[in-house]
């Protein structure tokens, strides 16, 4: 005989949309571990058409590639609903110091250009840019000129070498990629302005409203391309009050700049809203203090020098790409309601944790089918 009583509600005899629904309430890693209950529940979860709303806030990626040993290479990711990390497979190309990531994609730029969705590993070889180059800016848009809508690449500046030298005769190029017609499109180069540093470790960039918005971490400089038209917009200095450094950031439908900062009080982390019409800033936020300094160590002189930004929807991250704190970072939530901001420690990483040459970064939402559908692998769940 059952224990159950009839009369109290049992999830068994709940309907399959309302069991849905339920699930559809639970962040990342509660959904992985319900997947193993039932035949029912594995299923549903894994399903592709199955889309919780959490799916819908960014994950901070972070891969760290070390240049002799590609098995010292590490992955991880964090949700921020669950406040946990995923330890994933590491990267193992040969070309790392050509890796990048953007918005639910990886790429590696030399020898050849490639691509493959996160957390996918199926890389695709695409035709040959037309200038090849080493750490440039990339971003992913949406494109429904054709009536059909479907994503394209878009490839701005990047160091060029010529014989193992740099190329400083390097037309800035910008080239457009669709993966529909495997074709490049050449486009206006970047603004000569830019041409002193022009790859992704002195420029940062943010798509926002059908434009690429590209800004100098150290100059200040920013321009627009427009992706319809094909034109850069003048170039213009956005220098805050103090600012040592910044980073620009597409958030909640708005350009947000976000950097270090000489205040009168000492040092602090900014962030402002930029206005994409009259390209005016207003503060918006700081980072509360014991958070900053919980970042770095701070016996070192240059201790700030090391953070870096990403950011994306209403989520910005800010890390230190040294090793000897283990990579600490934090996040501020922009709250879509009000605009205010709160901030909070990130968890340490998963040990253990390698020294790593060279760290890349960026945010992306994730497909739940790629966590459960992952190539050459049994459906399990990753959770550490």
């Amino acid at each position: 005989m059952s224990d159950h009583n009839p009369k109290e509600p049992n999830i068994n005899t709940l309907s399959t949309d309302l069991t849905e629904l339920i699930l559809s309430s639970l962040p990342i890693p509660p959904l992985l571990r319900a997947s193993s209950v039932c035949k029912l529940w594995h299923s549903l979860i894994s399903s592709p058409t199955f889309t919780p709303p959490s799916l819908s806030h960014p994950w901070f990626f972070l891969f760290g590639l070390h240049n002799t040993s590609s098995r010292n290479n590490q992955s991880f990711a964090f949700d921020p609903l669950s406040n946990s990390w995923f330890r994933l497979p590491p990267l193992d190309d040969s070309s790392s110091s050509s890796f990048l990531g953007s918005t639910g994609f990886l790429f590696t730029t030399t020898p050849k250009f490639s691509y493959t969705p996160v957390l996918k590993s199926s890389w695709r070889l695409t035709s040959p840019l037309k200038y090849s180059r080493v750490n440039p800016l990339l971003g992913v848009f949406h494109d429904g000129s054709s009536g059909v809508r479907s994503f394209k690449f878009i490839v701005v500046g990047g160091v060029r070498f010529i014989g193992g030298l740099v190329d400083i005769e390097d037309r800035l190029a910008v080239e457009i990629y669709d993966p529909n017609h495997d074709s490049w499109e050449l486009c206006p180069a970047l603004p000569a302005d830019f041409r002193s540093g022009n790859s992704s470790q002195s420029l940062s960039s943010a798509l926002l409203k059908g434009k690429f918005y590209v800004f100098g971490i150290y100059s200040c400089f920013v321009s627009s391309f427009d992706l319809q038209k094909h034109v850069w917009s003048e170039v213009q200095t956005l220098r805050p009050p103090g600012v040592i450094f910044s980073f620009m950031i597409s958030c909640n439908d708005m350009l947000v700049l976000a950097g270090m900062c000489n205040a009168p009080s000492g040092p602090s982390f900014n962030l402002w809203r930029i206005d994409e019409k009259t390209m005016e800033f207003s503060e918006i936020s700081l980072m509360p203090q014991s958070l900053l300094y919980s970042l770095v160590d701070d016996e070192e002189d240059d201790k700030f020098a090391s953070l870096k930004c990403v950011g994306m929807s209403n989520l910005i991250y800010v890390f230190n790409e040294e090793y000897h704190q283990r990579y600490p970072a934090c996040l501020c939530e922009i709250s879509a309601d009000n605009g205010k901001c709160s901030w909070r420690r990130l968890p340490q990483l998963p040990s253990p944790v390698n020294k790593f040459h060279k760290v890349i970064s960026f945010c992306s939402t994730v497909s739940l089918t790629r966590i459960f559908h992952r190539e050459h692998e049994p459906p399990r769940p990753m959770y550490y």
